[in-house]
């Protein structure tokens, strides 16, 4: 089948038998002479003693002179005198001696062959695909076998045209009222698939038989492409932004069974084609040259930044093909020979062609194409249908031109596709050793991946498809392994069947675990090690496809750990005293949140979805005792839920994440409680040699250790007291229950980091945004680096200015934040000095109320944000100290820098205030003293006391009132006062104190009646209830 280049007539015009086809007449060859009226001759013709040219240049001259140069190829006399010449297939090289190859696959393009291209040397060959046969011009190549047939939708039939014989043919033809819009055909059951909007359903009928049937009901598409190989079908779904798919062999049974390929940031996506041959799909020896290393499916855009874009069948690894020079690509077609995909455009009125990595664009303004709904490739012509004309044309693929009209009826053309064995090459199927319990699609690697319908999710296995219910797993940690285990394996029975089914996961060099954490999402497996200087991320992301990533820097023993699966940060409990810290996604910048009253805290637990993060901490009361305790995520509204715990372990969130959970060592039970420390319940009571615990899913897991080392897990539905139990060879550090449905919601932080240039901090009211040390918060949002501050100045806590020494706690507010008046002893409890507010603080900073002072010592120019482990390589240190003059000049010089009551000026490289009538001060912060402002002063202070004295006795009168009404009442219920009225030196002296019963209501005194549950969230600024530790 291979071509030669064809032989040269002895013509002047000999030279269009050398051109690229489609083209116009290329420059004269090496080979060639040209003459002076643009015609090209053959260098055998030159100074022969005829004139071969019209106008005679080829005599003449120096024709005379002999040829004595050391030419490679050829040396020919001309009237320039001689030169060298090459063959054909030759150019002449600088040097004007030797001659080099025409790579005419290369420089020719498409223009050479119609398929495959094969270079040699002077030479080069044509070659075709299989299924298709080399024309007699050693070019062109056309199918083979049976004739290729156009399948084309009309309003309710579908048709078959021949495209070479012109022949119509209706297949099959639906109720008048309903109109067949995308179609496709299968050609391995010979099936054609459309789409029928009437119904909302796709269905398909069989070419050989007439059967037809539903495959998927209650969508909408614009397109629809059936993937031969996997056995899948695709759609699109414009309004909702997705792409989906369903096997081709399901049946409509009343339950949908496909899944989203790809959701989320899709602009309307409307047509829609598929590349599922790989490039190890070779078939005599021709596709590699031919098709990509994967499979990928193409879609168009038609949105508000219309584009092309292209992934891989299971909808990973999307990327932008083309985003440029596009209107509205409402019609898609791939030439697979050439390796091209090409659109239309509705907007432009054009088409335009590019190859499959984006390159080589092409674009043709034609003025017929006008409402173009779908299109197809098939040998050297492009085939569209037009809703607007009602017509079905076709053009010549590469130039555009030979527009024919090929169909046009009395109703719209819609979907269009070629039917050809050969447009459908049979090769193995990935899928079909795969094992998939659902969908198997095809995957940028040479197999599939498995996929699970909607309602369904991927079991750890993947290859199984489980109920959400079903999905839930444990996680047991020993120090150097992880074995996951689902509930539903778990045996219910009273004999104990040993160790059920588990998975180990794939830790290589580890070496004594101390915490874990797991998002599901993301299948991340977050982990510290004893002695590991870091947190470290095994994140497993495809069947046999691991990643290791050093997530944060540590340099204490990390007790405990847990992340947020909703914004990515990442909490953990460290050192010794302990200080709870947390990291933004990746670990990049990182925040000591609380440091405070943290003593022995360990069993650290995140409730995302409120908002809310769960410790515990030792009592500093004698004995042993420990206190639960919850805040917000960012730290806000610190409070106890329960103070009389002895050795709490593992704390876990249940129910809609209201409840905690935790198990007692020390009182031999399992407890919860609500979040506002109400409705305290023993759950289990009478646990024996108590070590670990974990609650989730309806489900209670519990480790026990025996005094001859032998270790059992336990498990308990939630809602029956039975308990069984297997035993383990190791003894576990952690276990943790997890399950898809029970990490998802929403918070402040959840969508683009919530606004946040660095930390996003959620809160039951929304969210709060911090900055790591060295930088300052600014608008609320925006980060910027802290001013430096040069001897003898030192930094404000804030970060946002300079003070001397001699300012710090001399009764006058320096920094913005008046923090440098903070624990001072000459400051009264419960007196709040006045607080300046820089011009940029949002209205979230304004209304954060301030710390009460603390016992008095020295003020020492630190940062509130705590600098942690991991964040020295974003501080951002200052090589060169600055001068005073620039320090000045980076503080803020405004009337907010005098109090609102004077203005600001530098003058002599000092900050200077002149202060208006009635002001002195540095900073115009004193009054001055007039004569009659202190008895009016006087009266206005006894005016608000007697106030506040009538508001006092009136509030004390309504909760007496209250207190009457409630005592009437009370004879109908039961309170069991669980914190009996005694000396502390007698509870100290009980062995055992007393329980409430499991069901009864009690009175806890951690608990605030006051304090509302974690309030649903809410747009808007957050307002936090505490300062940041």
């Amino acid at each position: 089948m291979a071509a030669t280049r064809l032989a040269v007539r002895n013509t002047c015009f000999y030279a269009l038998s050398v051109l690229p086809r489609h083209g116009q007449p290329a420059p004269c060859q090496s080979h060639e002479y040209p003459c002076e009226l643009g015609a090209c001759l053959n260098a055998s013709l030159v100074c022969d003693g005829q004139q071969n040219c019209a106008d005679g240049s080829d005599e003449g001259g120096n024709c005379s002179v002999p040829c004595q140069r050391s030419c490679t190829h050829l040396c020919h006399p001309s009237p320039q005198g001689p030169r060298c010449w090459c063959d054909r297939g030759y150019r002449l090289a600088e040097d004007g001696l030797s001659c080099i190859d025409i790579d005419e696959c290369t420089e020719w393009s498409e223009g050479a062959c119609s398929q495959t291209c094969l270079n040699v040397p002077g030479s080069y060959s044509c070659g075709c695909l299989p299924g298709y046969l080399l024309e007699p011009d050693n070019t062109v190549c056309k199918l083979t076998g049976p004739e290729p047939m156009l399948l084309v939708a009309v309003q309710s039939e579908v048709l078959s045209y021949g495209l070479r014989s012109g022949r119509e043919e209706v297949l099959l033809a639906t109720d008048k009222d309903r109109v067949v819009f995308s179609l496709d055909y299968d050609p391995m059951e010979r099936k054609v698939l459309w789409m029928d909007l009437a119904t909302e359903s796709i269905r398909w009928q069989d070419l050989d038989s007439g059967r037809k049937g539903t495959l998927v009901k209650g969508v909408r598409s614009d397109c629809i492409a059936v993937d031969w190989l996997g056995r899948n079908l695709y759609w699109t779904d414009g309004a909702a932004g997705q792409v989906l798919a369903t096997r081709l062999g399901a049946a409509w049974r009343g339950i949908p069974e496909y899944t989203v390929v790809m959701d989320g940031n899709l602009d309307q996506p409307h047509s829609l084609v598929l590349q599922p041959l790989a490039g190890d799909d070779v078939v005599a020896g021709l596709w590699v040259s031919t098709f990509l290393l994967t499979r990928l499916l193409y879609w168009s855009e038609v949105g508000s930044h219309p584009r092309l874009m292209e992934a891989t069948m299971d909808g990973s690894r999307q990327h932008v093909l083309l985003a440029q020079g596009l209107g509205w690509p409402t019609a898609l077609a791939l030439d697979l020979t050439t390796s091209r995909i090409f659109w239309l455009d509705e907007k432009l009125g054009s088409i335009g062609s590019a190859h499959l990595d984006g390159t080589s664009v092409k674009v043709l303004q034609l003025g017929w194409v006008q409402s173009p709904f779908a299109a197809a490739v098939c040998e050297g012509h492009l085939y569209w249908s037009d809703s607007k004309t009602w017509s079905v044309q076709q053009v010549d693929k590469a130039s555009g031109k030979n527009r024919t009209i090929l169909l046009k009826r009395h109703g719209q053309p819609h979907g269009l596709q070629v039917m050809h064995p050969a447009l459908h090459p049979v090769v193995p199927n990935p899928c079909a050793t795969r094992g998939c319990s659902h969908l198997c699609l095809l995957s940028s690697r040479h197999a599939g991946r498995c996929r699970c319908p909607t309602g369904l999710t991927l079991a750890d296995d993947e290859t199984t498809c489980l109920p959400l219910r079903d999905s839930a797993f444990a996680l047991l940690v020993s120090p150097a392994a992880v074995a996951q285990v689902y509930l539903k394996d778990l045996p219910t029975t009273s004999v104990p069947q040993g160790l059920p089914p588990r998975r180990a996961l794939p830790l290589a060099k580890v070496g004594h675990l101390t915490a874990i954490d797991y998002a599901v999402k993301d299948k991340s497996l977050y982990f510290a090690e004893l002695g590991n200087d870091s947190i470290r991320l095994l994140r497993m992301k495809d069947r046999g496809r691991l990643s290791w990533k050093k997530v944060v820097a540590v340099e204490g023993a990390v007790t405990s750990l847990a992340v947020d699966w909703l914004s990515g940060n990442l909490y953990w409990i460290e050192g010794q005293p302990p200080s709870i810290y947390v990291a933004a996604p990746g670990g990049r910048w990182t925040l000591e949140l609380l440091n405070k009253g943290l003593k022995s805290a360990a069993w650290l637990a995140l409730c995302p979805r409120a908002s809310t993060m769960c410790f515990v901490t030792a009592s500093s009361s004698q004995g042993p005792s420990a206190t639960v305790e919850c805040a917000a995520m960012d730290g806000t509204g610190r409070r106890a839920v329960w103070k009389r715990a002895r050795a709490p372990v593992g704390l876990a969130f249940g129910g809609a994440g209201t409840r905690l959970y935790w198990a007692d060592r020390g009182r031999g039970t399992i407890s919860s409680i609500e979040l506002d420390g109400s409705h305290f319940r023993v759950v289990r009571e009478g646990l024996h040699s108590l070590s670990l615990f974990a609650a989730g899913e309806g489900f209670l897991l519990w480790s026990t250790t025996s005094t001859n080392g032998s270790n059992k897990v336990w498990y308990s539905q939630l809602e029956r007291g039975e308990s069984w139990w297997f035993p383990m060879e190791e003894e576990l550090v952690a276990m943790r229950i997890y399950s898809p449905f029970s990490q998802e919601g929403t918070n402040g932080c959840a969508k683009s980091n919530g606004g946040c240039a660095q930390l996003c901090l959620p809160n039951p009211a929304g969210r709060l945004c911090h900055c790591s040390p060295g930088y300052h918060l600014v608008h609320g949002v925006a980060c910027t680096p802290a001013v430096p501050c040069p001897a003898p100045l030192q930094a404000c806590p804030d970060l946002q200015s300079c003070i001397s020494g001699e300012q710090v706690c001399d009764g006058h507010p320096d920094c913005t934040d008046g923090s440098d008046e903070s624990d001072c002893s000459s400051v009264k409890v419960g007196t709040q000095l006045p607080v300046v507010a820089p011009s940029g603080m949002s209205h979230v900073e304004e209304q954060k109320p301030a710390s009460p002072p603390a016992a008095a010592k020295p003020w020492q120019p630190t940062s509130s944000l705590s600098a942690t482990p991991g964040s020295q390589e974003h501080r951002e240190p200052f090589l060169v100290t600055p001068s005073t003059e620039e320090v000045l000049g980076a503080m803020p010089c405004s009337s907010e820098m005098c109090n609102l009551r004077g203005d600001c000026a530098i003058e002599a490289g000092q900050v200077t205030c002149h202060c208006a009538l009635g002001y002195r001060g540095d900073y115009c912060e004193e009054a001055e003293v007039q004569p009659v402002a202190g008895p009016i002063a006087l009266g206005v202070v006894v005016l608000l006391l007697l106030a506040a004295a009538a508001v006092g006795a009136l509030a004390y009168m309504r909760k007496r009132d209250k207190r009457k009404r409630t005592s009437s009442t009370a004879s109908t219920r039961v309170l069991t006062l669980y914190h009996r009225e005694s000396d502390p030196e007698e509870e100290d002296e009980e062995d055992e104190e007393e329980l409430p019963p499991k069901s009864d209501t009690f009175v806890n005194e951690a608990y605030d009646g006051k304090e509302e549950l974690p309030a649903p969230l809410r747009k808007g600024p957050s307002r936090p209830n505490t300062v940041v530790s």
